[in-house]
């Protein structure tokens, strides 16, 4: 680790190889769409699992 500096960078332990990927943007655009619409549902089911808790708390009897 010292003769690294202590660096935490990956690279400097492992070969990091980046692969690039030539799309259109429509291509683009589809991608962002996707994890969007990926990303309000894992959201939407946040806001669920919360209340839930909530809701659960509320019943927890203390003295």
């Amino acid at each position: 680790m010292t003769e690294k500096n202590y660096s935490f960078s990956a690279g400097q332990y492992f070969e990091v190889k980046i692969e690039h990927i030539d799309i259109t943007a429509e291509e683009f655009q589809s991608k962002m769409d996707d994890y969007k619409a990926r990303l309000n549902e894992r959201f939407a089911k946040g806001h669920e699992l919360e209340a839930s808790i909530i809701k659960r708390m509320e019943g927890v009897m203390y003295e």
